[in-house]
């Protein structure tokens, strides 16, 4: 196994304890321990506790980014968008574990000006992608001309924000079929009138 290949499976441990213990009470002794290691390895990979979960995080980023790849790969129009924003909602149990990283993680960042700037960072990034988007379906006549991208974009993030945070405290109150009609009435209202 590769020094890559170990990052990942160390920041997969990581993920496991912060989802059942909470991200305050993840340690580098509690993450060795869920790896059947010991701390130095552990710390072989990560200098402390701050890098390894950044790495989880970009991890859980990434993740979600290639799932929206591969949905505007092999769609068109406005269900190539809302396949991408269906990629990002926890629409899985897996989906959901990756939200209890993220949401762990933006409440540990609260008071951390370094660690929320981390947060606006791929904020930016995904509201840059979701905008092109726009703007290519509002040249494209699918949506209205009227919209200001740069509002819808920040308003489909608010969603799946909202949406993944209603999941991931009360799951039963939004299935997969809810997320889905939810971003579907939305993005139905962003479209030209025949």
């Amino acid at each position: 196994m590769g020094y890559d290949d170990r990052r990942l499976e160390v920041a997969q441990a990581a993920w496991r304890v912060i989802i059942r213990e909470g991200l305050d009470r993840t340690s580098m002794r509690a993450i060795a321990q869920e790896l059947g290691s010991s701390t130095g390895v552990v710390t072989h990979y990560f200098r402390d506790k701050e890098e390894l979960i950044l790495f989880a995080l970009e991890q859980v980023v990434e993740t979600t980014l290639k799932s929206m790849r591969f949905c505007a790969e092999t769609r068109q129009g406005i269900d190539r968008l809302e396949h991408m924003i269906f990629a990002a909602l926890p629409l899985q149990e897996s989906d959901r574990a990756d939200w209890k990283v993220w949401m762990a993680f933006l409440g540990y960042s609260i008071g951390r000006e370094h660690l929320i700037q981390q947060h606006q960072k791929r904020y930016t990034h995904i509201r840059q992608i979701l905008y092109q988007e726009l703007a290519d379906l509002q040249a494209a006549k699918l949506i209205r001309a009227d919209l200001d991208l740069t509002l819808e974009a920040n308003s489909l993030i608010a969603l799946v924000d909202g949406i993944a945070t209603g999941v991931v405290i009360c799951p039963e109150q939004f299935s997969a079929e809810q997320q889905q009609y939810l971003v579907h009435q939305h993005i139905h209202a962003l479209q030209t009138l025949p």
